[in-house]
């Protein structure tokens, strides 16, 4: 099939993930243009990339043919996308956002004169170091069949159909994810409240039928109390508002969504907001170091 090589990469977004995913992008001969609202990052990653540049200014991504997306949130999303030239491009979100502002944002870059796909990836640090995301690809089926030789750098795509098909996607699989930590969480703080061998109860785990490459990847480090950041705890928590602010809107019943998004806020507030996610059970365990907050929402 015919295929457009784009030699101009954009890459808005360069935290934890969007960093580790910008690396991966250009092939040789390919331009990389970084942005980054703390330009420092963007000069920093682009002394490390052969041509590649930082620009202080989204403005200076008009040279590029596409630009990846991913920053923190559907308002910054909305921000950086609204002061990206359009004309001639084609945008790429990678984040989580809200459906609704999917739609928005394909309407904004549409009447801009540019192309929008909406592909929020699935997977955490490991995977995007790796390329070995799950890219949700949603938008116009040909658009997306050109992007493939820069989607296949990140990961594996699945065609979810137009947008916001993407964004719905994503948010299903999220909700899986804070659900499956919770549960986890709360059977190992269950198990060392009854004085159980961690150990032995790891291996009763890892013996089941329901041990999973997750469990595999979250079970050592909690026990071990490993909570560095391969997925923030504060971005879950905002996934799942965006979870239950959709369910509402769709009229879809997801009753542990709404607890698992109260768990996940108190335990942002009580102080595990930069931890990974998996410190959900620091916080059963010790309310992340802090007396229980009193919140009033």
């Amino acid at each position: 099939h015919y295929v457009i090589r784009f030699m101009k990469i954009g890459f808005a977004g360069l935290g934890l993930m969007g960093s580790r995913i910008a690396k991966r992008l250009p092939g040789p001969g390919d331009e990389l243009i970084l942005w980054d609202r703390t330009h420092s990052k963007a000069l920093d990653l682009a002394s490390g990339i052969p041509g590649s540049s930082a620009t202080s200014d989204l403005r200076g991504m008009e040279p590029a043919d596409v630009v990846f997306v991913m920053v923190r949130d559907s308002p910054a999303t909305l921000s950086v996308v609204s002061a990206i030239p359009k004309t001639g491009k084609t945008i790429v979100n990678l984040a989580t956002i809200l459906p609704s502002d999917s739609l928005q944002i394909l309407s904004a870059v549409e009447s801009g004169g540019g192309r929008f796909v909406d592909a929020p990836v699935v997977g955490s640090t490991p995977a995007a170091e790796e390329g070995k995301l799950l890219v949700l690809a949603s938008g116009d089926e040909n658009v997306i069949r050109e992007l493939e030789p820069l989607l296949s750098r990140i990961g594996a795509s699945i065609y979810m159909g137009p947008v916001p098909s993407g964004a719905y996607a994503k948010l299903t699989a999220n909700l899986i994810l804070s659900e499956v930590t919770e549960a986890l969480a709360e059977a190992l703080e269950f198990a060392g409240r009854a004085g159980l061998d961690m150990g032995k109860v790891a291996a009763v785990i890892n013996a089941s039928p329901y041990r999973n490459a997750y469990f595999d990847l979250k079970l050592d480090r909690m026990l071990r109390s490993e909570f560095s950041p391969q997925f923030p705890l504060d971005l879950m928590h905002k996934d799942l508002k965006y979870v239950t602010r959709s369910a509402q809107d769709l009229g879809a019943s997801i009753p542990l969504a709404a607890l698992a998004e109260q768990v996940f806020g108190d335990a942002e507030r009580a102080g595990c907001a930069r931890d990974d996610l998996s410190a959900v059970y620091r916080f059963l365990e010790s309310c992340c170091g802090r007396a229980p907050p009193r919140v009033n929402e």
